[in-house]
């Protein structure tokens, strides 16, 4: 079973790495050392700002590394037709499971270890920090996350509730730290080793329990899932498949186009971006992504930098959706030429990127309030980039699609 999991694992990696010379190249790593380089500048000047009296620090610190604690999953690998195939061996997936906690610990760990130390200049301002209380807190830490992969394993095994899993995650990070934080670190230490331990012993019950294998599927398929979702950010990924999900909210919005001939590609791509779950989903994640942001680095041209890649991200992104509905045969027979589904996907496309450059003006106004040359470069900015990218770059990027 050991053979196994390390023949799936050498196909995912190679994926993964396929996945990631695209997501990294030239481009995105120079707007990765910008965002770098602009977030640790902000973080500096917060932390000169801060007496070390904010009741909010230790508090913050908490909640950070119990949210962070959440990322890293169990990568189990587990296929669809597993459950056929692999159920005579069910009895010998305990040692397929170990050896995919022994791949997934370690690359959890270092998420934890990176993201406390960066929050330990945080913490050090809050009371001095000695360099064995660090090691005892980055210890804590990655204990903590041992004790929730064991966690989750045994929820495959029915071991644990799902109640009980969510309890775990959430609740034993909050006060382990909070002991930590406020009272001593190496109890908290003591505290997170003896519930590895104890989870580690509880684990041993696997052996003699029957695997539920169609959630060990669904967890699996889930965090390929969140995978493949931030892939497509940056290239297509064929083996995300989209859904579509009724947004009623958005009705009033919609209701707007009037049911006329000439909407027909309108209304069609209007309803359609917003249904469809990835590309929807990609809209408000770029967005948000990008208004927070803005709304944590400041300064005088980082800013707009940001602003203004983000709005081509999204616009970017959203092109590929002209094509959406070609594989639709009634789509042919409508009486609407060509000119016109291009006009109408140009206005779906304008309306959403105003939206979002009005929701990027607003938080930059909000966060650079007594920095008027960044609010109005911002602004003048967004303007300069709506009418290059809808007047000159999209109509030639939808050119080469309908001529391909």
């Amino acid at each position: 079973m050991k053979s196994l999991y390390t023949s799936r694992l050498s196909s995912h990696l190679t994926e993964m790495f396929k996945y990631l010379r695209l997501v990294f190249n030239d481009y995105f790593v120079l707007a990765l050392l910008f965002l770098i380089g602009g977030l640790g500048y902000s973080y500096s000047n917060l932390l000169k700002t801060l007496s070390g009296s904010e009741w909010w620090l230790m508090p913050l610190c908490i909640v950070v590394i119990t949210l962070v604690e959440q990322l890293g999953n169990l990568a189990t690998l587990i296929r669809e037709p597993d459950f056929v195939f692999l159920l005579p061996r069910e009895g010998q997936m305990w040692q397929y499971f170990k050896t995919a906690f022994s791949y997934s610990f370690p690359l959890a760990a270092i998420i934890q270890l990176v993201v406390t130390v960066v929050l330990m200049p945080l913490i050090h301002i809050g009371h001095v920090v000695s360099i064995l209380q660090v090691g005892a807190l980055l210890l804590t830490v990655v204990a903590i996350k041992g004790t929730l992969l064991v966690t989750d394993l045994g929820f495959l095994y029915r071991l644990v509730s799902k109640r009980v899993k969510q309890l775990i995650h959430y609740v034993l990070p909050l006060i382990v730290l909070t002991i930590g934080l406020y009272f001593n670190y190496f109890i908290a230490f003591g505290i997170s080793l003896a519930a590895l331990l104890g989870a580690t012993i509880f684990s041993g019950e696997i052996k003699n329990r029957p695997l539920n294998w169609r959630e060990a599927t669904a967890t699996e398929n889930g965090r390929m899932h969140r995978v493949y979702q931030f892939f497509n950010l940056f290239t297509d990924v064929p083996a995300l498949t989209g859904n579509v999900k009724r947004r009623k909210w958005l009705d009033p919005l919609l209701k707007r186009i009037e049911l006329i001939p000439k909407n027909t590609y309108k209304y069609l791509y209007a309803h359609g971006i917003i249904r469809d779950n990835e590309m929807s989903g990609l809209f408000f994640r770029l967005t948000l992504i990008g208004a927070v942001m803005l709304f944590f680095i400041h300064g005088t041209y980082l800013p707009i930098m940001i602003s203004a890649l983000f709005i081509y991200l999204i616009g970017f992104q959203l092109i590929p959706f002209y094509q959406h509905f070609d594989d639709n045969v009634f789509i042919h027979i409508y009486p609407v030429t060509l000119q016109n589904k291009t006009a109408s996907f140009q206005t779906v496309i304008r309306w959403m990127l105003v939206i979002v450059a009005v929701i990027f003006a607003i938080v930059v106004i909000f966060a650079n309030i007594g920095s008027f040359a960044t609010i109005v470069g911002v602004i003048m900015v967004e303007l300069l980039e709506l009418v290059w990218f809808l007047r000159m770059y999209l109509p030639r990027r939808v050119q080469k699609i309908t001529k391909a």
